[in-house]
């Protein structure tokens, strides 16, 4: 099977959880450091703050910002919900824009049509770990005077109009969950220049706890989302090398894209001219008459997983009772969602494996039924 994703340690890595267990310190210690301040240099930041995971990395950030019950909250629709629940789990309202239909990222000028005197935050999305048209988001942001947060869990290593993904924006957060290119297993980062914001959310990660020597002084309710040191262990171990995981990865997109230039019923995810896509995933989208979920069957059975793009928000039912959404309020995201297939693309694949790739697909599509509505 060729799977859509397959993280691979080596003796390094097992050397560097022996040396956490032997050390006895295996939680907010000395590789937390480093490995915040390890990646907070990879995207030309002052400050990283790990956390549990990249959903609760947004919480944070949302918290830091004093977001809470009353506040509006503009997120792009066509993302994981953690990016959404995020919002919610504060008690924010949340209104969801729309996405472009060949970027997937949010479409600005869908953020801009969502601003309002009650918006006090905008979270943007890089999807699949293409940075989103931030050219276009910033001065959007900076004329409303609303901070801009980056759900950036997929786009480590990217760029977009010569800056690095995690350099957008009030805070950036990323994922190192298994189907990232840099993955400590389950864990998540915020990264930003913002002095007074990184030191707030320090404090609200560990209970809300400031530190006078060995008392602790509880200043405010915060969390428990910590980073253990062992998951510190496995990320700083990939940080030296992960250019050059983000060079086999694209590299490994192009040739997969070329090889599906002779398939015209999907179209593979659009990067502008300005943008590094890291590929934290392949995604192409299908054409309206394929039936999707049968392709991702198809595959399977051909022994190459693959699996939907991602979801719209505004039609999943928690979002729908939240925002008061129906399927197809947000056509472009809703469309996205029916017809977007993510396919096997990881630094331990070769040029032939995507070559095997693009034949699987080309003799799904001709053995799955067309769809019957096409709507």
């Amino acid at each position: 099977m060729l799977r859509l994703a397959e993280p691979r340690f080596g003796p390094e890595a097992v050397a560097a959880i022996a040396r956490v267990l032997a050390s006895g310190q295996l939680t907010q210690g000395p590789v937390v450091a480093a490995f915040e301040a390890a990646v907070a240099e990879l995207c030309g930041v002052r400050h990283g703050v790990a956390t549990t995971s990249a959903t609760t990395a947004l919480q944070l950030v949302l918290a830091g910002l004093d977001i809470g019950p009353g506040d509006e909250v503009i997120a792009a629709d066509f993302t994981y919900p953690a990016t959404g629940n995020a919002a919610l789990q504060l008690g924010a309202t949340l209104r969801l824009a729309d996405a472009d239909p060949e970027t997937y990222c949010v479409d600005p000028s869908a953020l801009e049509a969502l601003l309002s005197p009650r918006t006090k935050a905008i979270i943007a999305v890089d999807v699949f770990g293409l940075p989103a048209d931030y050219g276009a988001i910033e001065p959007l942001v900076e004329q409303h005077g609303v901070p801009l947060v980056c759900d950036a869990a997929c786009s480590l290593g990217g760029m977009r109009g010569g800056r690095g993904a995690g350099s957008f924006g009030r805070a950036a957060c990323f994922s190192f969950h298994p189907r990232k290119s840099l993955t400590t297993g389950e864990g998540g980062m915020v990264v930003t220049d913002d002095d007074a914001l990184a030191a707030r959310m320090r404090v609200l990660r560990n209970h809300g706890a400031r530190r006078d020597g060995w008392r602790s002084t509880f200043a405010e309710p915060g969390f428990n989302y910590r980073m253990s040191d062992l998951n510190a262990a496995l990320g700083l171990v990939q940080v030296p090398t992960h250019e050059q995981t983000v060079g086999i990865r694209t590299a490994l997109a192009a040739r997969l894209t070329a090889q599906l230039g002779a398939i015209d019923a999907v179209r593979p995810q659009h990067v502008p001219g300005d943008a590094l896509h890291p590929y934290q995933a392949y995604v192409v989208t299908c054409d309206a008459a394929l039936d999707r979920d049968g392709l991702i069957a198809a595959l399977r059975e051909g022994g190459v997983e693959s699996t939907l793009g991602t979801y719209a928000m505004h039609a999943e039912p928690a979002f729908g009772a939240a925002c008061a959404t129906t399927p197809g309020d947000l056509p472009a995201s809703h469309a996205l969602a029916q017809r977007t297939l993510a396919l096997p693309l990881h630094q331990g694949l070769t040029e032939a494996d995507m070559d095997a790739v693009a034949r699987a697909l080309e003799d799904a599509i001709r053995r799955v039924p067309a769809r019957r509505d096409t709507s």
